[in-house]
């Protein structure tokens, strides 16, 4: 749902948290949790994405260049 435009995916827009309601800071309007997915306007632009943080530990996994996704292990076993 984050890849299209939505009140949820604009750096112009606070999103909704819980029951209390988003804000456009643009429109100066409260957008509710329920619509915010649907509704966007042409002032929309995309928020950078929230990636997760790693700690010091999981930086350690792999030397900075050898960090690949490794799907051979998990297909294995997998395939009937």
């Amino acid at each position: 749902m984050g890849h299209r435009p939505s009140c949820r995916s604009c750096r112009h827009c606070t999103p909704p948290s819980g029951v209390e309601q988003g804000w456009c800071q643009l429109r100066q309007l409260s957008i509710h949790p329920a619509l915010a997915g649907d509704l966007w306007c042409h002032h929309w632009t995309a928020r950078a994405p929230r990636l997760p943080v790693l700690g010091a530990g999981q930086q350690a996994l792999a030397p900075a260049g050898e960090r690949q996704l490794a799907l051979a292990e998990l297909l294995r076993g997998d395939v009937a």
